[in-house]
This record gives structure tokens, C-alpha cells and sequence, in this order.
């Protein structure tokens, strides 16, 4: 008799198949349609994130401005010129004649503005004025920048422009050497006090409307730039209307303290 062995069979385990070359493809098209979709979103929410810090030290800079004519009979500061340093004076320093594109120039001290020599500083910061002012010193303080202006406005350490209609020595405020008082400004909810300027244009750290930086461009922030008035509020405008507003039929509505419509 013959004795039969059973015979255990176990069953193979299942290998999972592999991505076809198909399959494949379609994920990298899926996740570069995804990229596409999200870079620029994202790209988007850093710059408004960046707009908002830039507002935010406007906002500061033109509440100092405000403090600064409190303890001087309600006189607002005076936007100066290209090293003009006079005590009134924003900002002291500036640049006149060289090529602000150049790098080599950036790391000259002498270059851009020096915050710690203006009128405001104290206000701004809460630090003692520097005077008399030095072009070896470079210090940099954050309540003056836009952090979008890229390396030339980290070298220049000031972003922003003064109204230059607001300095007593210009044809508009001439009769009042003292310069401008809030008070006697008409419309200060319409008048601009500080631009948030092309840092190629920036010989000074006063906005002359019509004068260089109408060939630079407002577009920052996504397409615009920051704009401060005198009364205080700030508005994101495109660069057709920074242009349209320099125009002679809109100049003085915006930027003459004493134009009433």
C-alpha cells in the first residue's frame, strides 16, 4: 500500500506592480500644473506681506512727522534737497550726479540718505538725533524702508519721499518761511505727504511731481506703490495714477498744502 503525501501548496505573494511610464508622466504634468497654479499665488502673498511692513512704516514716519510739528508750533518737517542738511530737513544727505545703478557706489557710507541726522529721527525711533552729520556713518533703521525696493534701497536706507510742495522754499510756500502748518493745509485728507518712490529715482528723499521720478516706475507692490497724506491715511496706487496726478491739471489738487479746488 502505497501511502500518499499531501502536498501543502502556498500561494505566491503578489508583488505590486510599478508606475507605468504613463502614469508617470501624468503625475509630473499634474504636480507642474499645481506648481504653476501655486507659484504665483504664493509669490503674490509674500509681496502683500512686504507692502504691509512698507505701510506700516509709512504710517510710523508720518505720525513722527505729526509729533515733530506738535513740539515745533504745528510746522510740519521740510522735505530738503540733495545734501542741503538743514536742521528742518526730513532726512539729510542724497545723491546728485552719479549713477545709482552702479554697486561699486552702494558701499560707500556717503551714499543715500542718513535717517539719523533728520528732524524726525527721535520721533521715529525713539533715538537721540545725530548731529552734526557724518557720511562715515551708514546706520540703517528699519521704520525708513521698504523691504521691496531690492539692494539699491537697502543702500540708499531710506525709501520714501516727501511732498516737495511742503518745503518753504519752493514757489507755493515761499510766503511762509517757517514752511507748512497742518493746520492751514486745505484738504489734508487730499494732499500727499510721503511717496513710496522708484529707489532709481531717488536723488533726494523729496518727490517733486513732474521732476526725475517720472521716469522711474510705481509698481513695488505688485503693480503699485504706497502713498501717504497729510492726514494721515495711506493708499496703494497703481502707476497710471501717481503719473495722472503729477499731471498739470491734477498737480496742485494733490500736492500744493493751499490749492482749494
Amino acid at each position: 500500500m502505497h501511502s500518499s503525501s499531501r502536498q501543502c501548496v502556498v500561494p505566491s505573494a503578489r508583488v505590486p506592480a510599478g508606475f507605468t511610464l504613463i502614469e508617470l508622466l501624468v503625475v509630473i504634468v499634474i504636480v507642474t500644473i499645481l506648481a504653476a497654479l501655486l507659484v504665483p499665488a504664493l509669490t503674490k502673498a509674500k509681496e502683500q506681506g512686504r507692502s504691509s511692513v512698507c505701510r506700516n512704516n509709512m504710517r510710523q514716519i508720518a505720525l513722527a512727522m505729526t509729533l515733530y510739528a506738535d513740539d515745533n508750533g504745528d510746522y510740519l518737517p521740510w522735505p530738503g534737497d540733495v545734501d542741503r542738511n538743514w536742521q528742518p530737513d526730513w532726512v539729510f544727505g542724497g545723491q546728485p550726479n552719479v549713477d545709482a545703478n552702479n554697486p561699486d557706489l552702494w558701499k560707500n557710507p556717503g551714499f543715500g540718505f542718513h535717517a539719523e541726522s533728520g528732524s524726525i529721527f527721535s520721533h521715529a525711533t525713539g533715538l537721540p538725533r545725530i548731529l552734526p552729520h557724518r557720511d562715515s556713518y551708514a546706520g540703517t533703521f528699519r521704520v525708513y524702508r521698504c523691504p521691496s525696493t531690492g539692494p539699491l534701497g537697502e543702500a540708499l536706507r531710506v525709501n520714501f519721499s516727501m511732498n516737495e510742495e511742503l518745503d518753504p522754499t519752493t514757489d507755493l510756500t515761499r510766503a511762509f518761511p517757517e514752511g507748512v502748518k497742518i493746520a492751514n493745509v486745505i484738504s489734508p485728507m487730499q494732499k500727499i505727504l510721503l511717496v513710496n518712490e522708484d529707489p532709481v529715482t531717488m536723488r533726494n528723499a523729496s518727490f517733486k511731481p513732474q521732476g526725475t521720478a517720472l521716469s522711474g516706475h510705481f509698481l513695488v507692490h505688485d503693480g503699485r506703490v504706497n502713498v501717504g497724506f497729510i492726514d494721515a491715511h495711506l493708499e496703494a496706487m497703481k502707476d497710471r495714477k501717481v503719473r495722472d496726478i503729477q499731471t498739470a491739471a491734477q498737480q496742485r489738487l494733490f500736492f500744493d498744502p493751499y490749492y482749494r479746488r
